[in-house]
């Protein structure tokens, strides 16, 4: 069994749940082990129930164990995903520790990047998956989530394509999280973005121009950063922690 120290309050919980983290990160439980339960914890660490269900509940939320339930319940180990930074910069911007502005710059230093990269890398496979996620932009919509998939597939496509998997991952987190604040302060995407502006992107990325893709991205996230922070001053959205269910007005 791994050797967790036992821990001293007052922040017990944060410790408890930092061992157990660095227990999983370095492999003494993999994906689909039973961590040990609530009681044994309990005596591991020397802290009471309710800081070790709390420390696993932590674990659940950032997205390292699932809970099940019944005879064979407990936390379970899960795959460690680039979709945790999903989950770590949702925590960040909803909890205002990071802002709009911050997500949008981080997005437009990288991907002008990604789509260099990306490039550099086509291939026949990778041609056909633009071509498609092109057309696709083009056709109609059934929903909000339809049309944000649609609109995101080429920025998908070119993150798996430039080979860097932290750039992938940063990208994947940010156009997730982009997509929960399209959807809490925007009725109307088509404002934000409409179809065929990866046109240029994508025709540079085909052609294998790597300086002419990363220009083609710069302008596209320019424009698109412009008018995304000229539409949130114009409606005027108060974000907090409520924002998980809806922004307030100021």
């Amino acid at each position: 069994m791994y050797s967790f120290e036992p821990i001293k309050q007052p922040k017990a919980t944060e410790e408890v749940l930092a061992q157990l983290k660095e227990a999983i990160l370095r492999g003494a439980y993999k994906e689909g082990d039973k961590l040990p339960s609530e009681r044994e914890l309990t005596s591991l660490f020397n802290v009471s129930r309710g800081v070790v269900r709390e420390a696993i509940r932590g674990l659940q939320v950032s997205g390292y164990v699932e809970i099940k339930q019944g005879p064979l319940g407990g936390a379970y180990v899960k795959e460690i995903t680039l979709g945790l930074f999903d989950v770590g910069f949702s925590d960040l911007f909803f909890s205002n520790k990071i802002t709009i502005t911050e997500v949008l710059n981080v997005r437009q230093y990288i991907e002008p990047e990604i789509a260099r990269l990306a490039a550099l890398n086509i291939s026949d496979e990778f041609r056909e998956k633009l071509e498609i996620a092109l057309e696709q932009e083009k056709q109609s919509f059934k929903s909000a989530d339809d049309l944000m998939k649609k609109l995101t597939a080429v920025h998908l496509i070119l993150a798996e394509m430039c080979g860097n998997r932290l750039f992938e991952g940063i990208i994947i987190s940010i156009i997730s999280l982009t997509h929960r604040i399209i959807k809490a302060m925007f009725k109307d995407l088509l404002k934000l973005h409409g179809a065929g502006e990866h046109e240029d992107i994508v025709q540079a990325v085909m052609k294998g121009d790597s300086e002419s893709a990363a220009k083609a991205m710069t302008l596209h996230g320019d424009s698109f950063g412009r008018v995304f922070l000229e539409l949130e001053k114009s409606e005027g959205w108060l974000w907090g922690p409520e924002s998980f269910n809806g922004p307030g007005k100021k």
